[in-house]
């Protein structure tokens, strides 16, 4: 099934990608997420990410993305995860090179046609709006949590949102994820995936109710409780929506379905 949000100009994610424990993609907005293990185990919730970087004389600047496209005022923390390289995002924006646990360069008036190596051993720092005055050779520390924290035990994550169940309720809150109005609004196709009460994984795809238009994710969490999910979480939807089986597409024709970012796939393993 298709998975998260992306910007389909530059088509970079929009929210967490997880994979093997590595940070492809970091959450934003504190949207809703879904986590697993390689034993099974599968969380759902909302998700954010708290980053700090810390002086040796004890300043805290807050970094408010980790490997995103995302675009807001503030600082982000870019890893080899992202890339090779970095490249701005916006016009005039500065940052620093981290190397181990110091500086080692101070970047400036950055472009987008700029291409800025990210070190094998550190990490860059981008800011957009704003600053961090640090000089070369100064030693910073890294403190980074999840909330809720236990995220940070699963290898496994894809953020996309809104949150739609929890433990069998409704729980759906597009202002507390930052979805526009136009969007909690809208009817449209919805890609979603749940657990049921049984320990089930749930795929679901929905297209337009009969003579009229797709659902709104009010309708979708409830479609989720028809279906006896206790916990779901809304995918990226619309054109994006689609599941295959075996290779094929299932529920549109393919004519209709747009390339997508990224997406959750299950593989049975052989009978011993």
């Amino acid at each position: 099934i298709n998975g998260g949000f992306f910007n389909r100009n530059n088509q970079l994610p929009l929210g967490a990608i997880r994979v093997d424990g590595k940070w492809l993609s970091g959450p934003i907005l504190n949207r809703g997420a879904i986590a697993w293990d390689n034993r099974g185990k599968i969380r759902i919730d909302r998700l954010s990410l708290e980053e700090t970087l810390i002086t040796a004389t004890g300043q805290r600047f807050p970094l408010t993305q980790l490997n995103s496209a995302f675009v807001a005022a503030g600082c982000s923390r870019y890893t080899r995860d992202w890339g090779s390289n970095y490249h701005p995002l916006t016009e005039r924006e500065t940052g620093l090179v981290v190397q181990g646990d110091r500086v080692t360069e101070k970047l400036n008036n950055l472009l987008p046609q700029d291409s800025i190596e990210i070190p094998e051993n550190g990490y860059l720092v981008i800011c957009r709006k704003t600053d961090i005055n640090l000089n070369i050779g100064e030693t910073v520390n890294l403190d980074s949590v999840t909330l809720p924290r236990d995220f940070a035990n699963y290898p496994q994550i894809l953020g996309a949102g809104p949150l739609l169940l929890q433990n069998g309720r409704i729980v759906l809150d597009g202002n507390a994820e930052k979805f526009s109005p136009a969007f909690q609004n809208q009817q449209a196709s919805r890609s979603a995936i749940a657990v049921s009460r049984e320990g089930k994984i749930l795929l679901v795809a929905i297209h337009n109710r009969v003579g009229g238009r797709g659902a709104t994710l009010g309708e979708l969490a409830r479609i989720l409780l028809l279906m006896a999910a206790t916990d779901g979480l809304n995918l990226d939807g619309g054109s994006s929506t689609g599941i295959t089986l075996g290779g094929y597409l299932l529920d549109r024709s393919a004519v209709t379905a747009a390339k997508v970012h990224n997406g959750i796939g299950i593989f049975l393993s052989p009978s011993p």
